[in-house]
């Protein structure tokens, strides 16, 4: 029976899966599976299914934010999923970060509405261990200066924090931010899923550098890094069989 949103089957969704927000993005992804197939497209929340190496994946659209993405990773876990990647684009906090690099999230702030449903926010919003491991180890050899740690994810885009909220999470090393990876975290540790993420940067929040122009092409760059540590990263989880 399909989902209310992803109006697909059991058998349609692989049990290692990378979500991404941008549905143009899933696009591009499936571009780099073999025997891809368009398994929804309701609501423009695409899910492709196909092949990395191999290995059965599917790269599914989560749209912008967490409402979006606790309805779309929990249907996603009712259709089969077992292992989830988030990919994503960025904004840096930490002040040598800019467009074009690479950030792996090792816990996030989550400072999103929908997360508390689930679990109180003193409860860590944080990847699973065998996940991360094997993202840092892909990370490493796609990028030799990949960064990895703490990222903050929020709901309003356009509120930003105070000059010394930002400050504060700077000096803390505090990564990134972005919007998704604490829902990401929560929602899979709540249905004994595992999970990671990934982000290209698109610019540096704290510096306020916020997508700068002229700089699509080295964004496109980060961003297909970090696809690339999605992918190389399921295809190892699922031919060790970590699920």
């Amino acid at each position: 029976m399909a989902e209310f949103h992803l109006k697909c089957e059991k058998g349609d969704v692989a049990e290692y899966v990378m979500l991404v927000g941008n549905p143009q993005r899933a696009e591009k992804v499936s571009k780099l599976l073999d025997n891809a197939k368009l398994v929804n497209e309701n609501r423009l929340l695409y899910v492709f299914t196909g092949f990395y190496k191999g290995e059965r994946l599917t790269v599914a659209t989560t749209g912008m934010g967490a409402p979006s993405t606790a309805i779309v990773l929990e249907e996603l876990v009712n259709l089969g999923g077992k292992v989830f990647i988030r990919v994503g684009s960025a904004g840096g906090i930490a002040p040598n970060l800019n467009v074009g690099d690479v950030v792996i999230a090792t816990g996030s702030v989550r400072d999103d509405g929908t997360t508390p449903a689930y679990l109180r926010k003193t409860f860590p919003a944080v990847p699973d261990f065998d996940v991360l491991k094997t993202m840092v180890e892909v990370g490493k050899e796609l990028k030799k200066d990949i960064a990895y740690g703490v990222v903050i994810s929020e709901d309003p885009f356009y509120i930003p924090y105070k000059k010394e909220e930002m400050e504060l999470f700077a000096q803390s090393g505090v990564k990134a931010i972005e919007m998704e990876s604490g829902c990401v975290f929560i929602v899979s540790q709540f249905r004994g899923v595992k999970a990671g993420a990934v982000f290209g940067l698109d610019g540096n929040v704290y510096l306020n550098k916020i997508k700068p122009e002229g700089t699509e092409n080295i964004y496109k760059k980060g961003e297909e890094i970090a696809i690339k540590v999605g992918l190389e990263s399921l295809y190892r989880l699922s031919k060790a069989g970590i699920k």
